[in-house]
C-alpha cells in the first residue's frame, strides 16, 4: 500500500517536471543524486503532498456541507415543512453521510496513509452530494449546480489536471442526466416540493444546460492547467530545496572532516560556531564554546578589513597550554563575522626541534669523530711509553704510583674517545627480540661487581619478562649509560633503582638515584652534547642516550624521584616504531 501511495502522491508532480525543451533545462540535471532521491517523498510522511491535499480536502467538505447543506436545511425548514417531509430528511442523511463519510476517510488516512484510491472515493462521494443537492434544489435550473465546478477545481488540487478533467466529464453527465430524467418524467420530483419549480422552458432548460456545461469545462481546463503548473512550481521548488539541503550537508561534511579547527566569531569576538576538530583541540563541546570570547582559548587579534596569519599559545578547556598556528578572514556575507582556522603545533614543533637536535647532533658528532682520532693515536702511543717506563727496575714506589694514575687517566681519556666514536657512528638499530627484564638483571649484576660504582647500593624491580623488538647492545648502552650517571650523582651509601615495566604496546625503564637532582629550567638541556654540570663531565653520555631513544622511535622524561634525586623514564616500543629517527646522516657515519 505504500508503494501505491508513493506512485500517486507525487505521479503528477513528475509528469508536470519539464524535461529538456528547447530553452529549458530540467533543475534534476544540475541537483545532485540526494537531492533528486528526496523529491520522491514518503506518502506515509503527513507532509507528503498528497496526504496534505487529502486532509484539506476533508476540512473543505465539512465547511461545505454545514454552510451549504446546513443552511438549506434550515431555510427549508423555516418554510413551515415538517423534519419528516423528504426534502429535509433528505439533506439530514446527505448531511449526516458526509460527516460519516468524512470520519472515515480521516481514520483511514491515518492507518494506511494517503492513496489514490481514497482520493478518487472523496471526489466520488462529492459528486454524489452535489448531484443529491441538485436534485432537492430544482434540477437542471438549481443554483448549486455549481458545486461540480467545485469538485472540478478539488480534483485539480487533489489529483492533479487529468482527474480534474475526469471529474468534469462525470459532473457533466451527472448534472445533464438529472436535468434529462427530470424533464422525460424518469425521475420522480421530490414530492413534498411544487412541481413547477422544476419544469422549464425548452429555451431556458438549453441555457441553463448550455451554460453550466459550459461553465464546466471551462473550470476543468483552467484548473487543469493551474495544477499543472502549480505542480511543476512544487516540483522545481522541492527540487531546489533538496538540492540546497544537500548541499548545506555537503559543505557541513566537508567542515567536519577537516583536522584543522575553525570557529565563526561574531562582531564582539564571541564564538558562534566550532567543527569538531575545534572542540577536540579546545576540550570543550561546541554548545559550551558558543557565546565565550575567542580570547579565552586563542589569544589572537582579529583583523575585520582583511586577513592575518601567526602563532601563539592556546588554552583548552582545563587549563593546559598548546602551541596553534592561525589564519583569519571575514566572513563573507556576514557583516563584522570572522572565521579562525587554526591547527595544534604540539606535534609540529617537537618534529622541528628533534630536526634541529638531529643537525646540531651531526655536526658536533664530525667534531666528535675527528676529536676522537686525533686524541686515541697520542693517547695509544702515551699509553705504550708508560708501561715500558713503568716496567723498569730503577723506578722507586712513588714513581711506580705516578705512573699508574698516568696510565688511569690514559685508560679514562680512552673510555671517552670510545664514547665519542660511539655517538659519531652511530648507527641504525639491529633490532631483534630482546628480553630487556633479563638485560636489566645482567646490568644490575655487572654494576655490583665494579669497584667504580661500590658506592652505592643498586636496586631492581622487573617482571620475569619483558619483550620488545630493539637493539640489545644500544639498549644495553642506553641502561648503563642511565646506571654510572645515577650512581655519580648519588651521595655514598644511597640507593639507585632500576625499574622495568611491561606496558603492553611499550617496555618502560626507570632509572632514579638519590642525587641533588635536576632543576626544571636545565632539563631542557639536558640531553644537549657537550652539556653537563658535573665537573669531570663533558655532556656526551645523555646525549648518546637520546640519541638510542629516539633511533628506537621512543621517549625519554626526566623526573623527581621518589629518592630524592632525578628519575629518567624511557618508553621503548615493544614494535618498531614509525617515527623512529636515523641517528646522524650517512656522511657522519662514514667519517665516523
Amino acid at each position: 500500500m505504500k508503494e501505491t501511495g508513493e506512485r500517486g502522491a507525487d505521479e503528477e508532480e513528475r509528469r508536470a517536471l519539464p524535461h529538456g525543451g528547447p530553452g529549458r533545462r530540467d533543475p534534476a540535471a544540475k541537483a545532485p543524486p540526494s537531492a533528486r532521491r528526496a523529491v520522491r517523498l514518503d506518502p506515509a510522511d503527513p507532509n507528503a503532498p498528497l496526504g496534505a491535499r487529502l486532509q484539506g480536502l476533508l476540512l473543505f467538505r465539512v465547511i461545505v456541507v454545514t454552510l451549504i447543506f446546513g443552511g438549506t436545511l434550515a431555510i427549508t425548514l423555516s418554510g413551515k415543512r415538517d423534519f419528516a417531509s423528504f426534502t429535509p430528511s433528505a439533506l439530514a442523511v446527505f448531511i449526516g453521510a458526509a460527516y460519516g463519510a468524512t470520519a472515515l476517510a480521516s481514520v483511514s488516512l491515518l492507518r494506511r496513509g494517503p492513496t489514490r484510491a481514497n482520493a478518487w472515493a472523496q471526489l466520488v462521494f462529492d459528486l454524489v452530494l452535489t448531484s443529491g443537492l441538485v436534485y432537492l434544489s430544482g434540477g437542471a435550473g438549481s443554483i448549486f449546480s455549481v458545486l461540480f465546478g467545485v469538485v472540478v477545481l478539488e480534483a485539480a488540487v487533489t489529483l492533479g489536471a487529468g482527474p480534474a478533467r475526469a471529474t468534469a466529464a462525470v459532473g457533466l453527465i451527472a448534472y445533464l442526466g438529472i436535468g434529462y430524467l427530470l424533464a422525460a418524467g424518469h425521475l420522480p420530483f421530490p414530492p413534498d416540493q411544487d412541481p413547477r419549480v422544476y419544469f422549464l422552458g425548452a429555451e431556458e432548460l438549453g441555457f441553463a444546460l448550455l451554460s453550466n456545461a459550459t461553465a464546466l469545462m471551462l473550470v476543468a481546463a483552467l484548473s487543469g492547467y493551474l495544477a499543472t503548473r502549480l505542480a511543476r512550481a512544487g516540483g522545481q521548488l522541492r527540487l531546489a530545496e533538496a538540492s540546497a539541503e544537500a548541499l548545506a550537508q555537503i559543505n557541513a561534511d566537508i567542515v567536519a572532516s577537516l583536522t584543522a579547527g575553525v570557529v565563526s566569531v561574531d562582531a564582539r569576538g564571541q564564538i558562534t560556531r566550532a567543527n569538531p576538530a575545534a572542540e577536540g583541540m579546545l576540550g570543550a563541546h561546541e554548545a559550551s564554546l558558543r557565546g565565550r570570547p575567542l580570547t579565552a582559548h586563542l589569544p589572537l587579534t582579529l583583523d575585520p578589513a582583511g586577513e592575518s596569519r601567526g602563532e601563539g599559545e592556546g588554552r583548552r578547556a582545563d587549563g593546559s597550554v598548546f602551541p596553534f598556528g592561525y589564519s583569519t578572514m571575514p566572513l563573507r556575507g556576514q557583516q563584522g563575522e570572522a572565521l579562525v582556522l587554526f591547527q595544534d603545533l604540539t606535534e609540529v614543533r617537537a618534529l622541528r626541534a628533534q630536526a634541529d637536535r638531529a643537525e646540531r647532533h651531526a655536526v658536533l658528532g664530525r667534531l666528535a669523530s675527528g676529536l676522537a682520532h686525533e686524541i686515541r693515536n697520542p693517547l695509544g702511543s702515551i699509553s705504550g711509553s708508560v708501561q715500558l717506563v713503568r716496567e723498569s727496575r730503577a723506578l722507586d714506589a712513588e714513581d711506580q704510583h705516578l705512573l699508574g694514575v698516568v696510565l688511569d687517566e690514559v685508560d679514562r681519556l680512552n673510555q671517552l674517545v670510545s664514547t665519542m666514536l660511539d655517538v659519531g657512528r652511530s648507527s641504525a638499530p639491529q633490532r631483534t627480540s630482546t628480553d630487556l627484564a633479563q638485560l636489566a638483571r645482567d646490568l644490575i649484576a655487572v654494576a655490583r661487581q665494579d669497584p667504580t660504582l661500590s658506592r652505592v647500593t643498586f636496586e631492581l624491580d622487573a617482571p620475569s619478562s619483558a619483550e620488545a623488538h630493539v637493539d640489545p647492545g644500544q639498549v644495553r648502552q642506553l641502561v648503563w649509560n642511565l646506571l654510572k650517571n645515577a650512581a655519580q650523582a648519588s651521595p655514598p651509601e644511597a640507593r639507585v633503582s632500576l625499574r622495568v615495566v611491561d606496558g603492553g604496546e611499550h617496555v618502560r625503564v626507570e632509572v632514579g638515584d638519590a642525587g641533588p637532582g635536576i632543576p626544571h629550567d636545565e632539563r631542557g638541556r639536558l640531553f644537549e652534547m657537550f652539556w653537563s654540570k658535573r665537573a669531570h663531565g663533558i655532556g656526551i653520555g645523555l646525549a648518546l642516550v637520546r640519541q638510542i631513544v629516539d633511533a628506537h622511535g621512543g621517549t625519554i622524561e626526566v623526573d623527581d624521584s621518589p629518592l630524592g634525586g632525578a628519575l629518567f623514564r624511557v618508553h621503548l616500543p615493544v614494535r618498531a616504531s614509525e617515527r623512529a629517527t636515523p641517528p646522524f646522516p650517512p656522511d657522519v657515519r662514514d667519517e665516523a
